[in-house]
């Protein structure tokens, strides 16, 4: 088989100035008058589960397993996994089987819980700084993180958030630095995919080792969190 064509996590984290994904939803009207109160509201919800999930991060009191854990569990509540992991197979969905999709999703579910997860740990005290309506049911909330230490620059992400309010809203795309990770993510993946005749499931298998690599790099983060 050959090698992998899409980007390695530790690399696209990098390549993304080690992105925090932080967790959002929005709540939209339809009408001008509305659209203002949607827009408050979306802020108010994006924020609440920001703090949400860096009170996890930030719980002494868990177990490195236990802290991931309760992480998934947050971070996939909020996140359309299924939408997202469907759209960057891209065509080649259409003539998978369902066998292969649901391992399929099950990987990237895990991936993407590695990626936020790494990621959150060079950033603190993330802010909402706004939000702007692209159509009725689809905001996209502005966030600015900056490092622990307050020092150096600060990194601007974007949700994209599908829905009305409530169970159901949930966040489908991350924009940091004016890219958008589920176009990114679509494109290696497909291009992988045509490298090695739709091969869905070793897709899903390739995730699963980077998944395993992020881990062994998150638990090196736990013992130097400790040792501070």
């Amino acid at each position: 088989m050959s090698a992998m064509v899409f980007l390695q996590p530790e690399k696209l984290i990098a390549s993304f100035k080690s992105v925090a994904c932080l967790l959002a939803f929005v709540m939209i009207g339809m009408f001008a008058a509305s659209n203002a109160h949607a827009a408050s509201s979306a802020e108010t919800f994006v924020q609440s589960n920001i703090d949400r999930t860096y009170a996890i991060l930030n719980d002494g009191a868990l177990s490195p397993s236990e802290r991931e854990q309760h992480f998934r569990t947050l971070l996939l509540s909020v996140v359309d996994v299924r939408r997202v992991a469907l759209f960057t197979l891209g065509p080649y969905v259409r003539n998978a089987t369902q066998a292969d999709i649901e391992t399929f999703e099950h990987a990237f579910a895990e991936f993407l819980t590695g990626v936020y997860q790494r990621g959150l740990d060079n950033y603190a005290s993330p802010k909402v700084t706004g939000s702007t309506e692209r159509a009725p049911g689809d905001v996209i909330v502005n966030v600015t993180a900056s490092p622990p230490s307050g020092k150096g620059p600060q990194l601007q992400l974007a949700f994209r958030v599908r829905g009305t309010n409530g169970a159901e809203q949930a966040i489908t795309d991350l924009q940091v630095e004016g890219a958008w990770l589920a176009i990114v993510q679509r494109g290696d993946f497909t291009a992988y995919l045509q490298q090695h005749r739709a091969d869905i499931a070793g897709l899903a298998m390739e995730l699963e080792k980077r998944v395993a690599q992020l881990r062994l790099a998150q638990s090196e983060s736990e013992i130097r969190r400790r040792e501070r």
